[in-house]
């Protein structure tokens, strides 16, 4: 007996939102950053609360932009974000992933 196997399609805008809320859980990620207006409209992706997002051939493409907490190692939470996202990606959206670049735009204390 086989089972059926089906797809499953996730739209950007909604890979955006699952990114998005998955960076501001990072330690160190003070708030999510801007994405670029030419960026945001350049590969026909989507974008907002500071992720810009696009598919290609090989896989998922995204651009994470975020504020930084201060006394926040800048190396070490590139490699989270870029982990994280990564695995939320394959994870709850079951895509392969290409690629995932982090720009980290400015340094603020916390609030708190």
């Amino acid at each position: 007996m086989t089972e059926a196997t089906g797809s499953v399609t996730v739209a950007p805008h909604v890979l955006v939102r699952l990114v998005s809320r998955a960076i501001r859980e990072v330690p160190g990620v003070r708030r999510p950053g801007t994405v670029p207006r030419a960026l945001a409209s350049l590969h026909g992706g989507s974008s907002g609360a500071g992720v810009a997002l696009w598919m290609e051939a090989e896989g998922v493409c995204v651009n994470c932009y975020l504020i930084a907490l201060t006394e926040t190692n800048l190396l070490e939470l590139g490699i989270a974000i870029q982990a994280t996202v990564a695995a939320v990606i394959q994870e709850l959206a079951g895509m392969a992933v290409h690629e995932v670049n982090v720009a980290i735009q400015d340094v603020e204390a916390s609030s708190g």
